[in-house]
């Protein structure tokens, strides 16, 4: 239930936005809803209805999904309901400012890094791809410029070792939930005041690629390994052996030590370097080596290299 009278608008479409519409759900009235409208996906092409959606047919609030925000239709609704605030959580289009100037407050968007850094479509893949120990939300109000409105609050959290992408977005989602409720409820009694971002020190997050999956020898172990903690769920971390390509769903990093009996003489990266029935050693850049615990060959479920290599030949090298 609603603890207020003023009612907010929430726009959104991934799965990650659904621990913030709870919160938001117990602590305002959102009057509306405006997500992406169906697509289909998978095998047979098959309907897929955004997370968000779903929420608001189980919740019976009202929404919408519209193919274009240059119409008519967004803004009649919006003006219906006057709302005080609109928030923004992966909606995965750029709002118009005839739109997101609309409530009283304006329109403000979660953005899961500390802005100005990693401003852009993938914050959280990019931090971890690039060794980041620390991240975090910000709240700003949004303007015509991609993530760079004035900030309103942020708030920061560590990037554990073991973090992927889909942990840290599932963490971020949990805690960062009742730290939009107070930054909202701070908002609208006057209680918070905005902060320019300093755009000189602004750095990007491009978004993912497919093609990324690919892994790349060359790197480091330490860098193959937060490649792998990026893209996982997805694109995921490939690698090619004798023309055919796996999928690596279990990775780590192994530690080369003075006097281990493993040899990297002569070795180049991609190379195979042993094998037993826990893994397999490649030899990377920097002398550095990765184990691959676990890959899954096209069409079939995860094994371990050693179970793959019953019915195969040991590969000399990965590409």
């Amino acid at each position: 239930m609603a603890s207020g009278n003023k009612k907010i608008i929430f726009w959104g479409t991934a799965p990650l936005c659904i621990p913030f519409l709870e919160s938001l759900h117990t602590h305002f009235d959102i009057g509306l809803i405006i997500t992406q409208p169906d697509s289909k996906g998978g095998r047979g092409r098959k309907k897929i209805i955004p997370a968000v959606k779903r929420f608001a047919l189980e919740k019976g609030i009202d929404f919408i999904q519209p193919g274009t925000l240059k119409g008519e239709t967004p803004a009649e609704k919006i003006k219906k309901i006057n709302p005080c605030i609109a928030v923004v959580i992966a909606y995965g289009k750029i709002i118009p400012k005839s739109l997101f100037t609309l409530p009283e407050h304006r329109t403000v968007n979660v953005h899961f890094s500390m802005l100005p850094f990693y401003r852009g479509a993938a914050p959280v893949q990019r931090a971890i791809e690039n060794g980041e120990k620390k991240t975090g939300i910000t709240i700003f109000r949004i303007n015509r410029k991609m993530d760079s409105g004035a900030v309103w609050d942020r708030k920061e959290f560590d990037i554990l070792a073991s973090d992927t992408t889909g942990s840290l977005w599932q963490r971020l989602s949990r805690e960062g939930a009742p730290f939009l409720v107070e930054t909202l409820k701070k908002i609208l009694a006057g209680k918070i005041s905005k902060t320019p971002q300093d755009h000189s020190r602004a750095t990007y997050a491009p978004p993912v690629e497919k093609e990324e999956s690919k892994g790349d020898w060359s790197l480091s172990a330490e860098q193959i390994y937060d490649k792998f903690r990026a893209f996982t769920p997805w694109p995921g971390l490939s690698c090619t052996a004798d023309g055919k390509i796996f999928k690596i769903t279990k990775l780590r990093v192994y530690d080369v030590r003075a006097g281990d009996s493993l040899s990297l003489s002569g070795k180049n990266p991609g190379d195979v370097l042993s094998m037993d029935k826990e893994s397999i050693k490649i030899c990377c850049g920097r002398e550095s080596v990765v184990e691959i615990v676990e890959i899954q060959p096209q069409g079939k479920k995860p094994m371990t290299p050693y179970c793959y290599c019953l019915g195969n030949e040991l590969p000399g090298s990965l590409t």
